[in-house]
């Protein structure tokens, strides 16, 4: 049986230096120290030039650990001209190919500057590579790293929660609800070389576009991946905020290509993000229902809200009892509650706030953890034991 490689890759600005560091040391420590793997496997950080210059010592010791850096040519130009993260995306596959890594029996484990991994992450990367699973796994993603109880981390814990939509939608043929990751995905080689991430200019959800073209020439060929991706949230309300926005604008994006989806699916995005848009306008009629008589209109509407309000709850608990046993830290019940208000509140707001705003490649998001933050990195042993590491 031919052993299969699998490349992992975190690609990004490479501004946020700190994050990149702690994430590829922790590839570095899990495959190093979990055994019974059977893959070889490859490091790789593809960054931007500016990225490197930000940090070069950073980047030096990670060469010196085994981390292959790819640095992104300022000139490099894809056929299509795309800009922003597809542009790195689109040119490490072109390495990969000029090195004999696109075959069937190359796997790429995709992972934002974030996206530590676990000996669970390891151990189900090498399940699915050597399986019968799919061309495409893609897994739950927890948020514990850095945490501090701020309301934009209880908010990821719902997304950790809606992870189990995300990959039924998935694993379903045509995506019914839309569902996508662009991180802690597991990609053959072969397929992402034969669709690849070029478009014209730049994209906010290059991934969601990702996802589209592999099923329009592949179909039903995803899996789930076992394992859990270990991120970090937002550090603060407004780049909460701001992350948001950039999905928002990913959305429109798509929606508004002439060829960007078929009908079918180009309709199902368009209903997620009139569900999206409209949560800020229930609230306002929910509010004003406290003083204007609505009558008739809320008999008709509260057939369905207990049952959103039920679910909302719901996520929160479900998706804090998957983080509970990660956290550095616990918080009580009122901070966790009013923390999860105030985030979903944003939520809220965000794809108002996007029409406001042009989609930039460059809106950068901080995930290095600010200096003076009260949030303090995990002891090795407790990083060893939760299922997380780093060197």
């Amino acid at each position: 049986m031919t052993v299969p490689t699998v490349v992992f890759q975190v690609t990004a600005l490479g501004r946020n230096a700190r994050t990149i560091d702690e994430t590829v040391r922790s590839v570095l420590y899990w495959t190093r120290n979990t055994p019974r793997l059977a893959f070889r496997y490859l490091v790789w950080a593809v960054i931007e030039p500016d990225g490197e210059r930000s940090a070069p010592a950073t980047y030096e010791a990670l060469r010196r650990v085994g981390v292959e850096l790819l640095v992104v040519p300022p000139g490099y130009r894809t056929a299509r001209g795309a800009s922003g993260k597809a542009r790195a995306l689109e040119y490490a596959p072109a390495e990969r190919r000029r090195r004999g890594l696109s075959g069937p029996t190359t796997w790429v484990y995709h992972q934002d500057e974030e996206t530590s991994v676990g000996e669970d992450t390891l151990l189900g990367i090498d399940e699915f590579a050597r399986g019968d699973r799919g061309a495409v796994g893609t897994g739950i993603i927890l948020y514990p790293i850095d945490w501090s109880g701020r309301p934009s981390h209880v908010q990821e814990v719902v997304r950790s929660f809606d992870d189990f939509r995300v990959l039924d939608s998935m694993t379903l043929p045509g995506n019914p609800t839309t569902g996508f990751h662009g991180s802690h995905i597991l990609v053959r080689a072969d397929v992402e070389e034969s669709v690849g991430w070029d478009h014209p200019g730049y994209s906010p959800a290059e991934d969601l576009l990702f996802e589209m073209r592999v099923r329009a020439r592949y179909g039903n060929v995803f899996g789930v991946l076992p394992g859990f991706a270990y991120e970090k949230a937002a550090f603060s309300l407004r780049d909460q905020l701001r992350q948001r926005r950039r999905w928002v604008h990913g959305v429109l994006h798509v929606l508004a290509m002439p060829r960007g989806a078929q009908p079918g699916r180009r309709g199902r995005i368009a209903y997620g993000a009139v569900c999206w848009f409209s949560a800020l306008p229930s609230i306002v009629v929910l509010a004003l229902g406290l003083v204007l008589p609505f009558g008739p209109v809320l008999l008709v509407t509260g057939l369905f809200t207990g049952f959103i309000w039920a679910s909302m709850v719901l996520g929160y608990l479900e998706g804090y009892r998957l983080h509970r046993e990660y956290l550095p830290a616990r918080i009580g019940p009122v901070r966790f509650f009013a923390g999860g208000l105030a985030g979903a509140l944003v939520d809220v707001l965000a794809p108002w706030y996007a029409l406001l705003s042009r989609p930039s490649p460059n809106d950068f998001i901080p995930k290095d953890r600010p200096r003076a933050d009260g949030a303090r990195p995990r002891p090795e042993a407790r990083v060893v034991a939760s299922g997380t590491g780093q060197i």
